[in-house]
């Protein structure tokens, strides 16, 4: 028999939002749990991220007087996953995910407001909405966590206001988008943080959390009020089986090697294999590496790593969740351009000055029109971000402010000498910094300004959907997501095909139990998020569409491993 050097019922592995959500349900049933982190700090790449979930039919909709039906969602989830996903596990994850959020809002301190207007990513697509199927993490106040709060990761960087101040999705869309009043809250919002000193000089940073933090710390609460223990630097090296089954891990903790026995199950929620540049060459497409991905420094591949000692199928390797990214001089991760791709007054373009993409279109298939032209001309990789001055001036560009209230001179000096951030005066004299045929780019320009003139894009259709219009202004007419570029100077910046996360990994089915080659579970077994195959198959069906499936398949396996029948 197996000696152990601790017993609860359920241990999760990992400290994200799926491992998290597994542990608190796990709790709220009735079961002891455990969640064992292998970082320093917990929150995994949830912390990091923008923190929404994607769940049709959600209460929030309905209190907020959207529409939406289970026919529409399960017509769009279908259209948009292309078939890699089987109609049992769709049809599971749109009867859960709304059960899971109410569950969760009625039980704990976890909960989320309807991002209204934010659509779908494919809104035209039948049975696409227009806005309220992501939901974004209430704001928090991470004083509640107590020395929790200096455990918690940071959150990116980018979104921070001047790298100290949190804002909800909601509100930075606002910011960019509102007008002077919108953009005046933002400066409040600042003074009142500096002028704060007891509160910095506490806390080191802003204590009201949003997005990917708020839902992080509004997770860790929960299971500190429940009692549940989270050990940090702590990494699960191999499986304890006996008789077919995951009964328990091992796991090195403190120098020492720790059998800790799981009486329900093991729910394996450590997340990918972003930062594993030797798994990313052997499973995805060239060119790859560990250097363009946004997700967190120990998404090392832990979950594949262990699902081969029980055989466990997988799927989706060489897939991700793509988004452009830039690599800053001087920054520890990549900066996303989600917005920025999508402003009006830019565009991307390969080395031969061509565009070759929607760049307003969903941020996965940005890179998947990066990659579909590298291997067609060789020279997408990187591309490149070309802006105007107006465009400049009114909107952030990485970690640059908007230089209406980021002068030139406030520039960081290794921006430009270290050749991240090229300016000229002509696009002819910005081409030749940045390495882009000159008569390419000057073409490309001119006929793309024709585009903006007329509000139609006969090349790429940037603008024609409701997303694509999204990050845009309605001041630009006649197409919000189409404003030409001029007068100068111009600015360009590189971009690389990054990605929040990779998507492939371990088989399961529609109650998260790990399945092996033959289809069978691993009894014993379940895995959650980035560590376990998407529901969402190829594609990306709204914003949460990754974190959503974290945190339903958690609820699940957790429901399965209790014994207990969820309510969805």
């Amino acid at each position: 028999m197996t000696a152990w050097d601790h017993e609860t019922d359920v241990v999760a592995i990992g400290s994200g939002a799926g491992g998290m959500t597994a542990a608190l349900t796990a709790r709220l049933l009735g079961s002891e749990a455990l969640v064992v982190e292998r970082g320093e700090q917990f929150g995994g790449t949830t912390a990091m991220s923008g923190g929404a979930i994607w769940v049709p039919c959600n209460h929030l909709m309905a209190e907020a007087g959207l529409d939406d039906s289970p026919d529409d969602a399960h017509r769009y989830l279908t259209a948009v996953t292309r078939g890699r996903t089987s109609d049992g596990k769709l049809r599971a994850y749109l009867r859960a995910a709304p059960a899971m959020v109410r569950w969760l809002a009625e039980r704990s301190h976890v909960r989320f407001v309807a991002l209204k207007k934010y659509p779908d990513y494919y809104p035209e697509t039948p049975g696409g909405r227009l806005g309220g199927r992501s939901l974004e993490a209430e704001p928090f106040d991470g004083r509640k966590l107590g020395r929790d709060f200096f455990r918690l990761r940071p959150p990116h960087p980018q979104e921070c206001i001047w790298g100290r101040v949190m804002m909800s999705a909601a509100e930075a869309h606002e910011a960019l988008f509102g007008g002077k009043e919108a953009q005046a809250a933002v400066v409040r919002k600042l003074i009142g943080y500096f002028f704060n000193v007891w509160e910095r000089l506490r806390w080191r940073r802003d204590t009201r959390l949003a997005i990917g933090n708020a839902l992080a710390a509004r997770l860790r609460l929960s299971l500190t009020e429940q009692k549940v223990p989270l050990w940090l630097s702590t990494r699960v090296t191999r499986f304890v089986v006996e008789a077919g089954r995951v009964v328990g891990v091992e796991v090195l903790r403190d120098g020492r090697t720790l059998r800790i026995r799981a009486r329900r199950g093991v729910v394996l929620a450590s997340g990918g294999f972003a930062q594993n540049a030797a798994l990313r060459q052997e499973h995805q497409r060239a060119p790859i590496g560990s250097e363009w991905t946004a997700a967190a420094g120990d998404d090392q591949g832990d979950a594949l790593a262990l699902g081969e000692q029980v055989g466990a199928a997988t799927d989706l390797l060489d897939e991700s969740w793509w988004t452009p990214t830039t690599v800053v001089p001087g920054e520890t991760v990549p900066w996303i351009l989600v917005v920025e791709k999508s402003l009006p007054g830019s565009l991307i373009v390969n080395r031969a000055g061509k565009r070759f993409t929607n760049e307003a279109a969903p941020y996965l298939d940005v890179v998947q029109g990066i990659y579909r032209d590298q291997e067609a001309t060789g020279a997408a990789v990187p591309a490149y971000l070309v802006l105007d001055a107006r465009c400049r001036r009114k909107y952030p560009l990485g970690p640059v402010m908007p230089g209406s209230m980021f002068p030139e001179w406030l520039w960081k000096r290794r921006w430009t000498a270290e050749k991240w951030l090229a300016k000229a005066d002509s696009i002819g004299e910005l081409a030749d910094k940045i390495g882009v045929d000159r008569a390419g780019l000057q073409e490309t320009v001119r006929v793309f300004n024709g585009y903006c003139a007329r509000g139609v894009d006969p090349e790429f259709h940037r603008g024609e959907s409701a997303y694509d219009r999204y990050y845009a202004s309605e001041k630009v007419k006649p197409n919000p997501a189409l404003g030409a570029l001029g007068p100068g100077p111009f600015y360009a910046i590189p971009v690389w095909p990054g990605d929040l996360g990779t998507k492939g990994g371990l088989v399961t089915d529609e109650r998260g139990r790990v399945l092996d080659a033959s289809g069978a579970p691993v009894e014993g077994l379940f895995a959650v998020g980035n560590a376990s195959a998407s529901v969402m198959g190829l594609t990306y069906p709204g914003a949460g569409g990754t974190i959503g499936p974290a945190m339903t398949f958690g609820w699940l396996a957790a429901h399965e491993a209790c014994g207990a029948s969820s309510p969805d």
